[in-house]
Order: structure tokens, then C-alpha cells, then sequence
């Protein structure tokens, strides 16, 4: 009888962990990576001819005795920027000119951000410009993200903040490949 019983109880135990197993693994991990180097086409409403070229530079993270986990791809996205260049064909408009700009992007709550301070990016109802401060923020596995413009009172405006969607698709490879990981760290933190 006692043998039943513990023969019962593991089961139950081993269907409830099978069970959450099952239950867990229906939604997949949500990879964090730096994307892919290369040249993107920069998608947003009312702007056009924009291409961003996008390249990783990581720190290599075995070394660190502080992280356990060497493998783990949210560590290692951590120890990495993206170097954003923003480029038009022609810088003509004004509007030309505020899409030249770059920027590192860091990793903050899953999202590849960037901050850049625009100095004209504000047009004036009397004409002229003010400063503007343009974030982007985006998902490395859709490619999809946020660029949220803010100002401060200038030039007789309230302050104000908008948000916009964009979307990044894949051009083609970088002119030069990169060496995403320069450095080389033994086990003992020393990286030469």
C-alpha cells in the first residue's frame, strides 16, 4: 500500500511538471542579439531615401567573473553597441539634413536605443529652428521601433513630445566587414 501510494505521488508530481514544461514552451524565448551588420532602409511616415548603416562592436563576456553564465544571449547583447549611421543621398532640405545624423545604440529593456540631439530640429512658426532631442528605439528580431521627438518651450512653442512608428528592412551587407568582437579575454578577465 505504501509503495502505491509513493508510486501515485510521483506520478503526480512528474504529470504536474510535465505539464508545466508543456505549458512554458509554448511561447518562444525572445531572442536579444545585436542584428545583423549591414545597410538598412529606414521606413517612416513622411520620410523617404533613408538608409541607416548599422554595425556591432561587442566586448567578448567569459572573463568577467562577475557573470556565470557565458552563453546566455541577454549577457552577451549587454556587452554590445550598434553604431548607427544615418544617411540620405542628398542633403538639400532641411529635411535631408535632419536625417544625417549617428549614434550608439545600447540595449535598454530589450530594445536597441539611441539618443541624438538635433539642433535644428524644431521648425519655428516665425520662422528659424530649435533644438529637438530624437530617441529611437527598436526590437532586433522585427525590426520595428519608436522615434519619439521632445522639445522644450522654444520659440513661442509648448513643450512637446510625439511618438512615431518606423520599421528598419535589411539593404545589403556593410561596405567593409566588421570584427564585431576585437578584443579576446582569457578566463581570468585579461583581454588583449
Amino acid at each position: 500500500v505504501k509503495l502505491r501510494r509513493g508510486l501515485a505521488a510521483g506520478a503526480g508530481i512528474f504529470s504536474a511538471i510535465s505539464l508545466g514544461i508543456a505549458v512554458e514552451s509554448g511561447t518562444p524565448a525572445h531572442a536579444v542579439a545585436p542584428p545583423a551588420d549591414g545597410n538598412y532602409s529606414f521606413n517612416q511616415a513622411g520620410v523617404s531615401g533613408v538608409t541607416w548603416l548599422v554595425s556591432a562592436l561587442c566586448d567578448q563576456v567569459n572573463g568577467s567573473r562577475y557573470y556565470k553564465d557565458y552563453d546566455n544571449p541577454t549577457i552577451m547583447a549587454d556587452f554590445c553597441i550598434l553604431n548607427v549611421v544615418s544617411s540620405t543621398s542628398e542633403q538639400i532640405s532641411r529635411q535631408d539634413k535632419l536625417q544625417n545624423y549617428s549614434g550608439r545604440a545600447r540595449l535598454v529593456s530589450g530594445l536597441w536605443t539611441f539618443e541624438v540631439n538635433a539642433p535644428n530640429g524644431v521648425s519655428c512658426p516665425g520662422g528659424g529652428t530649435a533644438a529637438s532631442t530624437e530617441t529611437y528605439a527598436f526590437d532586433n528580431e522585427t525590426l520595428a521601433g519608436t522615434h519619439t521627438t521632445l522639445h522644450g518651450a522654444e520659440c513661442g512653442l509648448e513643450p512637446s513630445m510625439s511618438k512615431q512608428p518606423f520599421s528598419l528592412a535589411l539593404a545589403g551587407p556593410p561596405p567593409s566587414p566588421a570584427q564585431r568582437y576585437p578584443l579576446r579575454c582569457n578566463d581570468i578577465a585579461i583581454c588583449f
